[in-house]
């Protein structure tokens, strides 16, 4: 029998669109972009490289929202044509690659690939769900802090990736259909907790030290790695205790007891054998270097107590370079280094000043008005782009505003870079999320539906600690 011959039958423009449309996107916004850098009639008031970097701002962002390159393709080419065309000096544009939130980064990455490559998160991973997850409303909650929990001291994405072959393997063995409750909230806690735990520290995801790295460049302020967690912590917690309580309402409500669960993880647990000396040496590893960055980070800084127990890990031979390479997101380290360099170049050139006399002066902004607008915009603008693109838009803006305002520059660093981690709706929101989509448990109008509500409560919550708890502890 002869295999039928599908022809498409769309006309031949569609197609060559559809085949094409990052080629033309591309040509279509190198275009644009060469029209007005060359263009002479600039605004009264403004300077050429302001300008400039206005036309290489809006260009970038319109890259990084479209991704019709690699994010980290437009940073770097971002930092060519600040430096092409002068908005500042070329030594200037590439030194931001020394940027400490840089280095904090690839010191992240390095301890993140130590703590896997030892297994220590395996091994964590199977006592906790085989001590806590005997029953199916137990087993999702159980994958719901344990996500969360590892986010603290790993990249999120990380974490998703580790426990998403765990999770399956629990879906196969208790055969569970595409429609199964348990499934999808199994997959919903998943993506849940790495997203909420990865706000909570600076290990969690890239943003917040990028975020803290804009803050520096452009005001020279800072914010520590205590002081993050003090202020970021009982809001996020008070979200995690909302969505605890609805997965274990929903689950419990909708499943059966099982067995098999108990059986699944000792099993698991038993075929790791004792800890081993690699194991004990990335735990200590990890337990000094944690507290270095809560009591002595001051002193020591973040980004060198990173690298020194990043170094550890080669020293006592935890890991190999080979191990370390495969972990470090090379493509994020780029990313930040361009990043950075434009807002730097936002501030020198004076184009914040001209947006700040010519616009947000004009503006009537109560601080709750101010709180709301921009947690919103960042919260739902974090569902379409990179959470870290988000930064790197709002953020040079957010504190030019906020100073207008008679507020705290660190202030805006929590206002963008804290709902811009809260990603719940979209599977190209997050890495966690497009994880926990790709089991097939999940159906889109589902998680945007859940994931809705979940960015409404987040915002009220975070809005409401921002004008209570912040207050209190003297953010502003």
């Amino acid at each position: 029998m002869k295999s039928k011959v599908y022809i498409d039958r769309r006309p031949l423009p569609a197609l060559f669109l559809i085949e094409y449309k990052n080629a033309i996107l591309l040509l279509f916004s190198f275009a644009l972009f060469f029209i007005f850098i060359s263009n002479k009639s600039i605004p009264q008031g403004m300077s050429v490289q302001a300008y400039q970097a206005l036309v290489i701002f809006i260009f970038a962002n319109f890259l990084w929202i479209t991704n019709a390159i690699p994010l980290a393709i437009t940073s770097l080419m971002i930092m060519g044509l600040l430096a092409s065309f002068n908005v500042l000096a070329a030594e200037q544009v590439y030194s931001f690659f020394g940027n400490k939130a840089v280095f904090f980064i690839i010191g992240a990455f390095i301890i993140s690939a130590g703590i896997s490559g030892s297994g220590l998160n395996k091994r964590v991973s199977y006592y906790v769900l085989s001590r806590f997850g005997d029953k199916p409303e137990n087993l999702v909650l159980s994958i719901f802090f344990l996500a969360a929990s590892l986010s603290h001291i790993m990249p999120e994405h990380a974490v998703a990736a580790m426990l998403f072959p765990i999770l399956i393997s629990i879906s196969r063995r208790l055969e569970l259909r595409n429609n199964s409750i348990l499934g999808k909230y199994m997959f919903f806690a998943l993506a849940w907790g790495s997203v909420l735990g990865g706000v909570v520290t600076f290990l969690g995801g890239a943003r917040n030290p990028l975020a803290v790295g804009i803050l520096e460049e452009t005001t020279g302020q800072s914010i520590g790695f205590l002081e993050w967690i003090v202020t970021v912590a009982p809001p996020v917690y008070l979200i995690m205790i909302l969505v605890a309580f609805y997965l274990k309402y929903t689950v419990r409500a909708s499943t059966r007891d099982t067995e098999i669960l108990k059986e699944l993880f000792t099993g698991g647990r038993e075929r790791l054998g004792k800890i081993d000396l690699k194991e004990i040496k990335a735990l200590v590893i990890l337990v000094g270097t944690i507290y270095m960055w809560i009591f002595e980070s001051n002193r020591f800084g973040i980004a060198n107590v990173a690298l020194i127990s990043a170094a550890l890990f080669f020293v006592l031979n935890v890991i190999s370079w080979e191990d370390a390479k495969k972990e470090i997101n090379w493509g994020a380290i780029f990313m930040y280094g361009g990043a950075i360099a434009l807002g730097k170049a936002l501030v020198e050139t004076g184009l914040l000043d001209y947006i700040n006399q010519n616009f947000l002066a004009k503006m009537d902004f109560s601080t709750l008005g101010f709180l709301i607008v921009v947690f919103t915009i960042s919260v739902f603008l974090t569902e379409g782009i990179s959470n870290a693109a988000v930064v790197v838009i709002l953020l040079p803006l957010i504190i030019q505003a906020a100073v207008m305002l008679n507020l705290p520059p660190a202030l805006a660093v929590y206002i963008v870079a804290v709902p811009a981690g809260l990603a719940f709706m979209l599977p190209m929101s997050s890495p966690p999320n497009a994880i926990a989509f790709s089991s097939g448990f999940i159906k889109p109008h589902e998680a945007m539906r859940i994931g809705f509500v979940l960015n409404v409560v987040s915002i009220a919550v975070v809005t409401l600690f921002a004008l209570t708890y912040w207050r209190v502890i003297g953010i502003y």
